[in-house]
């Protein structure tokens, strides 16, 4: 791994992963959205390259070459028409396969634990579980983004690796940002008491993992992993944990029925009148947060060498560091 190429860099996830491979002596190239701000501490450290992951391959005199790309470009939301999900997402990494296999370099791809669709909610997941039905265009395209994965593997000799994140969380995560909105407005944020597992793995987990999938030369092509933090943490915890950390109002609740009721009507009448922002409670929103999955990482750990280490107490002093000097400047 020394010359990489990485889409979705200016996202919560590629711009920790930026970081993270600044510390090493490598070549990077980053692909940017137009007008999508660079971190100052990029500097001249990173190669820019501004435009569409549609359109990777037209850019790809202008990338140039590499020996690993972290494919990161994706719509993260549930919400949205059904083909701008397809056009950005699931074409977006078929355009990132023709870059990999034209420089013979290793595509690591970022899915998501959405790609499980109705086996959420069944308790215990692994690599193993059978993906269930999609309820949503997230779940759908996730599930799209790995078979077209797993099809080039088969068909073009993709040297593959998928990464498929449990809910991240961390500084910049919509898992922070969305919920700390809704508490200071009051509004609910739990489904029923929320005491089951939340599915939480800290950004930093994620990046370690992509670096070992990116490192480890002995995984074979195709491989999926689960990255998660190890179970425990519940949503009633996470949110109070949030809420002490932040001197939020404390996280309101609907009951577990309504949200389940409520989803599939919010969401119908949202596309009914073009809604632009996601309803308060869609179909993923209550397969995430109103039900128990608790997503396994032995796989990762056995196979990658993967170790979660950040808990829950260091995430939360890292969150409140962080938005004490956001409110100093």
């Amino acid at each position: 791994m020394r010359k990489i190429f990485i889409t979705g860099a200016g996202g919560f996830i590629g711009r920790h992963l930026v970081a993270e491979l600044l510390k090493r002596d490598l070549v990077i190239t980053a692909l940017m959205l137009p007008g999508e701000s660079v971190p100052t501490e990029w500097n001249s450290k990173v190669r820019i390259i501004t435009g569409d992951v549609r359109e990777l391959v037209e850019l790809g005199d202008e990338i140039g070459s590499f020996d690993t790309i972290f494919h990161l470009a994706a719509i993260v939301s549930d919400w949205g028409g059904k083909q701008e999900h397809v056009d950005i997402t699931v074409n977006g990494t078929e355009q990132a396969i023709k870059l990999a296999v034209k420089n013979s370099a290793r595509f690591v791809v970022t899915t998501s634990v959405a790609a499980f669709g109705s086996a959420m909610g069944s308790g215990f997941l692994d690599e193993s579980t059978p993906c269930g039905k999609p309820a949503s265009n997230y779940e759908y395209v996730k599930q799209l983004q790995e078979q077209v994965t797993l099809d080039a593997v088969k068909q073009s000799g993709l040297n593959a690796v998928i990464i498929r994140p449990a809910n991240v969380y961390g500084i910049g995560s919509v898992w922070v940002t969305r919920f700390i909105d809704l508490m200071n407005k009051q509004k609910p944020v739990l489904m029923g008491d929320g005491k089951w597992d939340a599915g939480l793995v800290h950004v930093q987990h994620v990046v370690q993992a992509l670096i070992l999938a990116a490192e480890k030369a002995d995984i074979a092509s195709g491989e999926i992993f689960i990255i998660a933090d190890e179970p425990g943490v519940t949503w009633q915890s996470y949110l109070a944990a949030l809420s002490e950390a932040l001197e939020l109002p404390k996280a309101k609740g609907i009951p577990n029925w309504l949200a389940k009721i409520l989803a599939p009507i919010l969401e119908g009448v949202g596309h009914l009148v073009n809604q632009k922002n996601a309803p308060l409670v869609t179909h993923l929103a209550y397969r995430l947060l109103g039900v128990e999955s608790i997503f396994v990482n032995k796989k990762a750990k056995q196979k990658l060498g993967y170790k979660p280490t950040i808990t829950l107490d260091k995430a939360m002093e890292e969150i409140k560091q962080y938005y004490s000097k956001k409110s100093c400047n």
